[in-house]
């Protein structure tokens, strides 16, 4: 394959032949490099330019958390049980872990895992430790002196995870109460209820059919069912059959995801602190402390992916699909070490080149770390503490009279609406 730029011309093979050092410096060679990500799929190019990879992936295909009572569906019809990875998400997993395997030939010693060159972290749920597993059945199956048995093309390989309760990272389920307060404040405000008030019809015909309460939350539940028995080609309850029934269903918990991260503070909190680690692991390799560690892999969720993404300014609002790629590379181009986000979300396409917002492209680490700032924790535990409104306990006597008959009348407005989006379930935080 060969590529002419200006009067030169460098042919891009698969041999692991260093193709961007042979470039003159300058524009050209951040031109070769974006070749080499359009080529990767097909070809084993590690560019010599590479340092560091940080790679964050949601699980594979699984089973709905929650099935609606009134849906034809039910249990049985998950072998594997509600949330766990179904066989399809483990064929995903180990399918993106060959991706990887051949996207980082020559970067990393693939013909054998090296503990010092890799690490790997998950969420402790089962289904992303699940994916952990086959993704690194697929990355790194043993050759050579690593076969222990000849019968099996698999080894084992550590993933580390900590408690669901103590996880800010991952699992995000580590409590946070400020952050409750936020995302409390978005399903109360003006623009939220106006919207469930719009829909209020649609939300009692869900109901009806499906047995759940007149909730955002449930209404993600049903279409998250949906989806799933989609996938496992199952058939749908005659309502949902319905013209235009599942679009709006779609549309809704698309609304009801935008919440979860609706403002910058809300990112910082629940997708800052991944942020934070990814750019601790480029310092590192950028100062020469981290070893010979050139790889994090992180498996977790959707919830998990979708934060980061906001952290990053680089989200386009949507749920991720299962196995979305995060790659957050570190490159060391014409004496400067700069970073490329890239995500896959789509087998049949090259992955994405996100920029955040304020950066150059490629970025610069110090311009990354600068227009970033601001959604990174410095102390997580303390920001995650409830503020209190400001100026409230200065008002006089006549004042708090008229604030209480006004917050009594408030509320007998929309208390009826208040109740549609009460219930937010304990999944929709982690899937």
């Amino acid at each position: 394959m060969l590529f002419f730029f200006q009067s030169q011309s460098v042919s891009l093979t698969c041999t692991g032949i260093d193709l961007i050092s042979a470039m003159p410096s300058g524009s050209h060679r951040y031109i070769l490099l974006v070749f080499s990500y359009i080529l990767s799929p097909v070809c084993s190019i590690a560019p010599s330019t590479l340092r560091h990879v940080n790679l964050l992936y949601r699980h594979g295909d699984r089973g709905p958390i929650v099935i609606y009572p009134k849906d034809i569906n039910q249990i049985d019809q998950w072998p594997f049980g509600l949330g766990w990875l179904t066989n399809i998400g483990k064929q995903q997993q180990y399918e993106l872990g060959q991706y990887l395997r051949n996207r980082y030939d020559g970067f990393l010693n693939i013909s054998q895992f090296d503990h010092e060159q890799v690490s790997v972290q998950s969420s402790a749920v089962d289904r992303c430790l699940m994916s952990a597993a086959a993704n690194l059945a697929g990355f790194f199956p043993p050759e050579g002196f690593q076969v222990w048995n000849k019968n099996i093309p698999w080894q084992p390989i550590p993933v580390k995870s900590v408690p669901m309760e103590n996880d800010n990272k991952l699992a995000i389920q580590k409590s946070c109460a400020r952050y409750d307060q936020l995302l409390g404040e978005q399903y109360v405000s003006e623009r939220v209820l106006n919207y469930i008030k719009m829909n209020k019809d649609f939300f009692t015909l869900v109901s009806k059919y499906t047995g759940l309460n007149e909730s955002l939350g449930d209404i993600w539940q049903v279409t998250d069912t949906l989806v799933c028995e989609k996938a496992h080609n199952m058939t749908w309850n005659d309502w949902v059959q319905q013209k235009d029934v599942f679009e709006k269903l779609k549309e809704i918990t698309i609304f009801g995801w935008d919440l979860l991260y609706y403002t910058a503070e809300m990112a910082k909190l629940k997708g800052g602190p991944l942020l934070k680690d990814m750019i601790e692991n480029m310092k590192m390799s950028i100062n020469g402390s981290s070893g010979n560690l050139k790889l994090h892999m992180y498996s977790a969720h959707d919830t998990t992916v979708a934060s980061l993404l906001r952290a990053m300014t680089v989200s386009n609002n949507l749920q991720p699909p299962y196995r979305t790629l995060i790659m957050v590379e570190l490159h060391h181009i014409d004496g400067n070490d700069v970073v490329k986000v890239l995500m896959r979300n789509d087998t049949e396409k090259a992955p994405y080149n996100l920029i955040p917002r304020g950066c150059e492209d490629p970025c610069k680490f110090s311009t990354f770390q600068k227009v970033l700032a601001a959604r990174i924790p410095q102390d997580w535990d303390k920001e995650c503490e409830v503020q209190n409104s400001r100026g409230i306990s200065n008002l006089s006597p006549a004042s708090w009279i008229a604030l209480a008959l006004g917050l009594c009348l408030l509320g007998t407005v929309i208390i009826g609406i208040f109740i549609l989006v009460r219930r937010k379930p304990i999944s929709y935080m982690q899937v």
